[in-house]
């Protein structure tokens, strides 16, 4: 695309506690370490990724009737990020998310309370349909209830592209595959919502395929440190991470789905938008925050570029 995409993004905003280790974790013991208090939520921080690539985006969520709102407006409008059609619930508490990182960063074990999405209902989706419609893309989280992903499925026009959030919650979604144009899960979550064991090359072709089969039109399934698996049903294969360093892995995948959409919509190959989503995600592990302020379309091509450097690959610009 040549003009700014804009981009409505439904789902969870939430205050993130998190807690990163200074040595291996001791169960049932008090760990040294260090705690920071951030704004995340999935949708939230794929959000703020998106503002942070150029996009014009609007987060549709509902906010807590608490001391945490006006933090939130203040820290989303200073991101870009459109709250003007995301009401306060009377009586409702801000959302939190809370978890542990070992020592290289990787979720040990977390808590979301996450009750405040159940009021994104297929109704206050209904409210909002003309700008879902209008807009060039519409990103959705699995922290909205089942029914309301199927209703967006279902009524709203505009691509829509999907994060299964967890395993537990990613079984939402089910209604909404159909309508999906853009899925990404993690290996457990391709599993599940496949219907396939993935083990090894093959077991990823096949989870992609019976994903595309109920009509996804393209799948990139998250590996970790093994990369992504890419599909669009025209070409598969996996593009391997960026090197960088790792300070914190939570937000990455958010990240990797801003980058990725970016070059959907700037009309590249899915290979292209592994790439980009990667480039995203190697940035933003190299914060200890869940967006990294780093993140900027430059960033991204810096990245690109010193990638296709080391392979011997010629540059191609795309920003």
């Amino acid at each position: 695309m040549d003009s700014t995409p804009t981009i409505t993004v439904i789902g969870g905003i939430n205050l993130d506690i998190s807690g990163t280790a200074d040595s291996k974790i001791l169960l049932g013991d008090s760990n040294p370490g260090e705690v920071r208090t951030t704004l995340g939520g999935v949708g939230r921080n794929i959000a703020e990724c998106l503002t942070r690539l150029g996009a014009r985006v609007t987060l549709l969520t509902c906010l807590g009737d608490d001391s945490h709102t006006p933090f939130i407006r203040r820290h989303c409008a200073e991101a870009g990020i459109d709250l003007a059609d995301s009401p306060v619930i009377p009586g409702s508490r801000t959302n939190t998310y809370l978890c542990i990182n070992d020592v290289d960063g990787d979720v040990f074990a977390a808590v979301a309370d996450m009750e405040l999405c159940d009021r994104i209902t297929p109704a206050f989706a209904a409210e909002r349909l003309e700008r879902l419609n209008a807009s060039d893309l519409v990103v959705a989280d699995a922290n909205l209830p089942a029914d309301t992903l199927t209703w967006l499925g279902e009524y709203v026009r505009a691509p829509i592209a999907a994060d299964p959030v967890s395993v537990k919650k990613a079984e939402r979604l089910r209604g909404c595959l159909p309508h999906l144009a853009m899925l990404k899960p993690n290996r457990p979550e391709a599993e599940l919502l496949s219907g396939r064991p993935i083990r090894g090359v093959d077991g990823l072709e096949r989870a992609a395929e019976a994903l595309r089969g109920e009509g996804v039109g393209r799948v990139f399934i998250s590996l970790g440190a093994g990369g992504v698996f890419f599909d669009d049903g025209e070409r598969h294969g996996i593009q391997p991470c960026l090197p960088g360093a790792v300070r914190n892995t939570n937000g990455c995948g958010d990240a990797f789905l801003a980058g990725s959409c970016i070059a959907a919509l700037r009309g590249l190959p899915v290979e292209e938008q592994a790439l980009w989503g990667q480039a995203a995600s190697s940035i933003n592990a190299e914060s200890e925050r869940g967006v990294s302020p780093e993140l900027s379309l430059p960033a991204v091509q810096k990245r690109i570029d010193i990638s296709r450097s080391a392979q011997g690959a010629p540059d191609q610009k795309g920003l």
